[in-house]
């Protein structure tokens, strides 16, 4: 557990019926400094060493918070988020530095970019957007999920799509029809925000197969590695 550090667990809240939002704070009240897009490691040091760790991405939106966000969602076949979904308000839990690779790059002038996600892939964008806005990029993320009810911070998105014009909401519902989602799978839609682009930054994140079909495509519409990042969880 190196250059892990005691975090209390200071709210729990159901966001779905499979995912809960963790919020955080380190021990010594010291402030969490991360990088958009970064990751803890969240341990458990009584479960064996396969399954003594866990990599979570933060979800938070300010990259200085006093305390950090976690959207968990729950394996009932695993060990790992059973036990983190039986802890209560107050327990400790030692948590890793922030770290990880997929940020957020910066850019010299403002330029579309694109959020492509499912699922908890949803969880580094939510700072990672606020970065996008900030640096006034047009911005747009599609959001891919089964059900209505799987669908992450949907007070959030919205409530950001009424008060900032450079951001639009595109959520994508694959096993129902309900109004105000697109229906299907997000691939027609990210490529219809693409098309006839020569320039502009996608950042993907979500289940495996998903990425692995975006990258084939975006590589179809003649977008580069410099262009687009990932991120896929199985």
């Amino acid at each position: 557990m190196q250059n892990a550090f005691p975090h209390i667990i200071t709210q729990i809240v159901s966001e779905s019926p499979r995912v809960k939002r963790f919020f955080l704070k380190r021990k010594d009240e010291k402030p969490i400094t991360f990088l958009s897009g970064q990751f803890v490691m969240v341990y458990n040091e009584f479960f064996n060493l396969d399954q003594q760790s866990r990599s979570y991405s933060i979800a938070s939106v300010s990259n200085t918070p006093e305390e950090i966000e976690l959207c968990i969602v729950l394996n009932e076949t695993g060990k790992f988020t059973p036990w983190l979904f039986s802890l209560e308000i107050g327990h400790e839990l030692m948590v890793s530095e922030p770290q990880g690779g997929f940020v957020f790059r910066g850019i010299e002038e403002p330029i579309k970019h694109v959020f492509v996600c499912t699922g908890t892939g949803i969880a580094p964008f939510r700072s990672m957007i606020h970065d996008s806005l900030m640096q006034g990029c047009e911005t747009v993320l599609v959001f891919g999920n089964r059900w209505k009810e799987d669908v992450l911070y949907w007070d959030h998105w919205n409530t950001l799509q009424e008060n900032n014009l450079l951001f639009r909401f595109i959520p994508v519902l694959s096993r129902e029809e309900v109004p105000q989602f697109k229906t299907g799978y997000v691939h027609p839609y990210y490529t219809r925000e693409l098309k006839d682009l020569n320039d502009a930054r996608i950042y993907v994140c979500g289940w495996k197969e998903m990425c692995n079909q975006t990258r084939d495509r975006l590589k179809e519409l003649g977008f580069n590695r410099r262009q687009y990042f990932f991120e896929q969880y199985d």
